[in-house]
């Protein structure tokens, strides 16, 4: 009988990043820049194949110091935060609140130009399978976003979206461990 393949995704929230500005372009505060480092710590025992992270800067300097330490490459996968509107500006705090409620309320919920949480799983769901089928066997770091992150953890833990997101501090580390049975495994690391 041939060995179960298994792919263990560790699945990052950024560490804290600015608030205001692009929302593209946000990087880390300078308490973020020291999570970051202390990610390297927290991998140190591990062994990790590959480490990807969504575009977006505040994602991509979270990982930045472990691909360092480990002379990788941080590759860019679509775990980006929802696309909440067309423009590249963060929302006011009132407004991204008022936004993600009405969106828990409703799967399908947009701003004109923007993604529904819908959207935004289906994304993330068709690039897991991608690793997975690129890293039978290894370990991966992922760099994503609190909502993304929220989202995928409800379709293969069953709690709500929204409990997630609302328990969840920056940064955080969940690990999904997936078989090539269609079993899927949660720990929450961090």
């Amino acid at each position: 009988m041939a060995p179960i393949t298994v792919t263990v995704i560790y699945f990052v929230r950024h560490c804290e990043s600015v608030k205001t500005g692009s929302d593209q372009e946000r990087g880390l505060t300078d308490a973020g820049q020291l999570q970051a480092q202390e990610l390297v710590a927290f991998f140190k025992a591990m062994p990790i194949d590959a480490i990807y992270s969504s575009p977006m800067r505040r994602a991509v300097d979270s990982v930045r110091p472990l691909a360092n330490q480990r002379y990788m490459q941080v590759m860019t996968a679509s775990f980006q935060e929802r696309l909440f509107q067309p423009i590249d500006a963060r929302l006011t705090s009132e407004r991204l609140e008022e936004v993600v409620r009405q969106s828990f309320l409703d799967v399908d919920y947009s701003e004109v130009g923007g993604e529904s949480n819908r959207m935004a799983l289906d994304r993330a769901v068709v690039t897991i399978e991608k690793l997975r089928d690129m890293h039978p066997n290894q370990q991966v770091v992922v760099a994503t976003h609190g909502l993304v992150l929220s989202l995928v953890l409800e379709k293969y833990t069953g709690r709500a979206a929204n409990d997630w997101l609302d328990a969840m501090s920056s940064p955080a580390i969940h690990r999904l461990t997936f078989d090539a049975g269609g079993k899927t495994s949660h720990e929450q690391l961090l």
